[in-house]
């Protein structure tokens, strides 16, 4: 049995057993501490979306125009930040084996181009390109719910770091089985020695220092633990810092009996 000093002025002797032990309990403490800071932030939040929500009610008349593109611009922050909370929930789901999949058919194709549409009439400073390089339909027996999440969180990644003026490359394709997203921006890129770890909870570097991406880490995250979910696998390409980068999402296709 080999053992491991843990150091210390009272040194101990640790077993393999030991360190997985441990591991996983500061897996499941974290994970606890999402659950629970996600659900806290929610009550400030809502209290501050009834507030927005009654500023918006009020008749044109009776608001200063400044006043109205206040209430817009709060309304925009707290569905941001809902977006946020919601991520942080279904990550800490995914990770302790609670989300649920409400799998039917699901055309993969359709439901990334409805988004693409969506997503690219609130981005009137850049553009969405999209393609399709599939013959057949792109069927998968997936969660239709969490698949919009997939390419949602994939789409306001590449939006956040691409350039005024850039254009978001989105390829849909059908390969060996698999039905194939592949998102690409003109942004930042990401710095090799960084790739392995981009779509790990909290593991993004600040933006510039080594042309890694700033932000948690949150929506890349639950993209790989929803990809996996459902069978799946991701991978992240750069060529560098200041080269943009694509992130690609692999789906089972359905097989019809």
């Amino acid at each position: 049995m080999k053992l491991y000093p843990t150091g210390g002025a009272q040194s101990a002797l640790q077993t393999p057993h030991d360190i997985r032990a441990a591991t996983s309990l500061r897996c499941a403490t974290r994970d606890r501490a999402l659950a629970v800071i996600s659900h806290e932030l929610r009550q400030p939040l809502n209290i501050i979306q009834m507030n927005a929500s009654l500023l918006q009610r009020l008749p044109a008349s009776a608001m200063p125009l400044q006043l109205q593109g206040i209430a817009q611009a709060m309304q925009r922050a707290i569905e941001s930040q809902t977006r946020l909370i919601d991520d942080l929930l279904d990550f800490s789901r995914v990770r302790t084996g609670k989300l649920v999949l409400r799998r039917a058919e699901v055309d993969f194709g359709a439901v990334t181009l409805d988004l693409v549409a969506a997503f690219g009439a609130r981005w009137p400073s850049g553009r969405i390109r999209a393609e399709v390089q599939a013959a057949d339909s792109l069927i998968c027996h997936a969660d239709r719910v969490r698949l919009e999440q997939v390419v949602g969180n994939l789409l306001d990644n590449a939006m956040k770091f691409s350039p005024a003026g850039g254009e978001v490359r989105v390829r849909l394709s059908s390969e060996d089985g698999f039905a194939r997203l592949a998102v690409a921006d003109g942004g930042c890129g990401i710095a090799h020695e960084f790739l392995p770890h981009v779509f790990g909870l909290f593991s993004q570097a600040g933006a510039g220092e080594g042309g890694s991406r700033g932000g948690l880490g949150i929506g890349l995250a639950l993209v790989h633990g929803l990809a996996v979910a459902h069978g799946g696998f991701v991978k992240a390409t750069s060529a560098g810092p200041g080269c943009g980068a694509e992130f690609n999402v692999w789906l089972p296709l359905h097989r019809r009996a």
